[in-house]
Formats: C-alpha cells, structure tokens, sequence
C-alpha cells in the first residue's frame, strides 16, 4: 500500500480462466455445430425495402458493408486512426515505474504471443496489438462504445482481451450512478452477469442522460435510404427515358389488306391475325441485342428513334444526389476531400483533412481508455500499485519524409529539456521511439551535454565568454576587469 491519500484494493476473488463474456459467434447451446456461413448476398440488399427489419444496430453494421459512403468513412477512419501506441507505467507519486514497464512488456507478450503449443486448443487466434485496437475502433463507430474482458489464467497472467459486443448488454442501476451490466447473447435467453473487475466499457461521443451507446453515424440511415429510394426511381426512369428507345409503328391497315380471306369475314380471326403478327414482331425487335443488327421489315412497319434529339434532358437530377450527398456527408461526420468527392481547391482540401485528422484522433480517446484500465488491472494482479496509461500518437496525414524536418526540431528541443534535467530518461525515450530507456543506455538527464564545455577548465557557472574574449582576457585573474587605466 502507498502512502498519501491514495491506496489500492486488490481484488480477492479469482476470475473464470475460460472469461465470462460471450463472443459475438458463440452458441453455448450448440458448441458443437459448424458456425453459420454468410450468404454472401448483401449485394442484393435495399436499404430503402429492408430497414424496417431490424434495429439501427443492425442498420449501421450492415450498411458498412454495402453502402459507398458508410463504408468509405468507416474505412477512412479506421486507416486515418490506426497510429501507434505507447505506455506510461508510473506509480502513485506519478513517477515512472521502471519495473512495471518491464512486466507490462511481458503482459502484451502474453496478450498477442503465442507460448503454449499444446492442448485443447491447436488452432488459435491470437490478435495483435494493432488488429485489436482496429477492432475497438470498429466497435466505436458502429455501437458506439467500446467493451472487452480480460480473461486470465490460473496464475493471473492475461491469456486473452475477448471483445464483447456493446449491444448485447443490458444494464441495472441498483443506486445512482453505480451500473451492472449482463450480456444477452444474440438468440439465446441466458443473461450473463458481466459485473467483473475484469471487465471495461468506453463511451465514444456518449449522451450523457443514458448508459446506452449510440453510433455516430445513425443520423445517416434516413439520408442513405433516402439516397436509395432516389437511385432506384432514376433507374427506372433510364430505361424509359434516359436512353434513345426504338418506336415500331405497325399498319394495322396493311396488315389488313393482307390478312388470309378466313380472317377478313371474321372479326375474331382478324384479331388473333393481328395480335399473332405483332408478338412476331416483337419478338424480332427484342432479339435485337447489338447496335450494328440490322432491322429488315416489310412497309407495314415504321421504325424510328423515340427521344433520339437529346435523351434525358427531362432528368434534372444532379441537384437532388448532390443535396442528399451532402447530408450523408453530414450524417458520417466526414469530409467530402476524405470519400472521394471534393471540388474545391486545394486549400479547402488542406483544412477538410485537418478536421478529418482530428475527428480520427479523437476516435482513439476510448480506445485508449479502455486499454489503460485492463493494462492496469492487469498490472495490479500481479502485485504492483503502478497505473498504466496508454495513448496513441497524433494522426498525421503528411508523408514520413515531410515530417523529418520537424522531428528533427522536436528531438533537439527535448535533448535541451533532458541536458537541463527537466525531463527524465524515460519521459525522453517514450517520447521519441514509445519505450522506456533500455538498461544499456547511459542516464543523461540532468547531465548538461548540451552546453559546451569551458575551455579553461570547470567553472562555478555556466559561462557566456566567448572562445575570442577569453583569449584576450589577462592571465592574472587579480587583474582589474575595467575599461579604465589601473594606476
């Protein structure tokens, strides 16, 4: 226990090895069945047809895969956020802990590394880093809210950071502001109660009056159906109008004349003669799949282009997809530069990705969150009081090559701040490559390596002579240091 104010209550009941929480693919009632295999048919989808169906959850989920502009933020976000992260361990003084750095390294190799090769489990997925925060992200955008549990095994070692999906929870308010969240799997009636230690939710642009996560881009359903409903009518209205069409007049008169001498005494007959002649016809006419075939008829028919001139001058249309991009634009809480529909200049471009780039950074507020707290109780199972606190570096859209210059200034003013001994080591290592300084590495803070070294020898203070007026200056230090004649 630390002293101050401040103390740490380690847990005293030991967590499942196997977890508690439910992943989204797991069936308890049939662990044994083969997992169901997409259709792979969500081409066919009408978002304006099929929203009814289900819930905005399941909307948003879906519409990342076949929506344009949902799937190109979402993709936009994910790649724009994906920067990469590093760790403070400091203790409750607010120092870095050297220590649980070097545990916490061995937590993350547990988490991502594979270093048990037996039994029951040959085949196992063991995610990244990188691939899980990806995820995290993914459930920030789409749900809202980020949740995962930390499973450990029987001597406490994180296995595992299984991602629960946010919108199978429920939760109980049993006192203000106190929750207990249980996880209602999708097609099951089994409610598991999630009221762990070992088990973390964050909020991404949470509403404040409910527990309950809402995705960002929700407001964009109605646009997107609305998009769709527009894209199908002019569809329709293509192969009616847009297009030059091919009008076939038929002589009733002729064929008439024409008609066998049974037919022209009956008017039943004459009708079936006429109808018979023009689905033969149109059969002919329909046959007709290539530009350059020819339409051979006798003078009974007239053929002609119907709305040859200027085909599709009645479709004012730009207008209305360029209203509804706009919201959808809104709606996805992205930049027209980002999804491929900019045209402005180039300064416009240069601050729409500015605001992109900060939108993307603030997408990593949660995630980081969420890690910090398993990191840290991860940390706490194995003794130590320390806090881990993770982040992720800035999303920075300008070329590696661009930016050295700068990060060139950077590494010279913190080599100034560690000669000074403003910062320690360790603040200056994880500022520059996001790891504690190596134990073969010498400590510099505070060590001056950056003032130049007097040439006369140590000095009581940092001199300011230069190398010139040193020279001229008496070799008598008793010497009278005026302008004036010593008398």
């Amino acid at each position: 226990m630390a002293g101050g104010i401040l103390s740490v209550i380690f847990p005293k009941k030991r967590t499942s090895d196997k977890g508690s929480s439910f992943t989204s693919t797991y069936n308890a009632s049939s662990n044994t069945a083969v997992l169901s295999k997409p259709a792979y048919r969500d081409h066919l989808d009408d978002i304006y047809t099929t929203r009814l169906a289900g819930n905005s959850q399941s909307l948003i989920q879906q519409l990342a895969k076949v929506d344009p502009d949902l799937s190109a933020a979402l993709n936009a976000y994910l790649t724009s956020a994906d920067t990469e992260p590093y760790f403070y361990v400091r203790d409750l003084e607010g120092n870095i802990d050297r220590e649980g750095h070097k545990t916490l390294q061995q937590i993350l190799l547990s988490l991502t590394t594979r270093t048990d090769y037996t039994k029951p489990a040959n085949f196992l997925i063991k995610k990244s880093l990188v691939a899980l925060c990806e995820q995290l992200r993914w459930f920030a955008l789409i749900r809202g809210a980020c949740a995962a549990e930390l499973v450990v095994d029987k001597t406490l070692l994180p296995t595992e950071l299984r991602l629960v999906d946010p919108g199978t929870l429920e939760f109980t308010e049993k006192s203000p502001g106190v929750y207990f969240p249980e996880q209602v799997p999708t097609g099951s009636s089994e409610r598991i109660s999630l009221d762990l230690p070992s088990f973390f939710l964050t909020f991404y642009r949470q509403d404040p009056t409910t527990i309950y996560s809402t995705s960002p881009f929700t407001a964009a359903i109605n646009t997107i159906a609305a998009r769709q409903a527009v894209i199908n009518t002019l569809y329709r209205i293509m192969q009616v109008t847009g297009f030059p069409r091919l009008e076939i007049s038929v002589l009733e008169e002729v064929l008439r004349k024409n008609a066998p001498p049974e037919c022209k005494t009956n008017e039943t007959k004459m009708k079936e003669f006429l109808d018979a002649r023009l689905s033969e016809l149109q059969g002919v006419i329909s046959g007709l799949s290539r530009p350059d075939q020819a339409f051979i008829h006798y003078d009974s028919v007239e053929a002609k282009i119907l709305n040859d001139k200027n085909p599709g001058a009645s479709l004012q249309i730009k207008e209305v997809i360029e209203t509804l991009n706009a919201q959808n634009q809104a709606a996805l809480k992205t930049m027209s530069s980002v999804i491929g529909r900019g045209e402005s200049g180039v300064n416009t471009a240069s601050v729409e990705a500015l605001i992109f780039s900060r939108n993307a950074e603030q997408l990593n507020g949660p995630v980081a969150d969420l890690l910090s707290q398993a990191f840290t109780f991860a940390l706490r199972l194995t003794g130590s009081e320390s806090i881990v606190t993770v982040g992720f570096d800035n999303v920075e859209l300008r070329p590696d090559l661009e930016l050295e210059t700068h990060l060139t200034q950077k590494q010279a003013r913190y080599l100034t701040l560690l000669s000074y001994g403003l910062i320690s080591d360790d603040d200056f290592h994880i500022e520059m490559f996001n790891r504690i300084r190596p134990d073969a590495v010498p400590e510099l803070s505070g060590t001056g390596f950056m003032s130049p070294a007097p040439a006369d020898g140590a000095t009581d203070g940092p001199s300011r002579i230069s190398s010139m007026d040193r020279a001229l200056a008496p070799k008598d230090k008793n010497a009278s240091k005026s302008n004036a004649v010593k008398k």
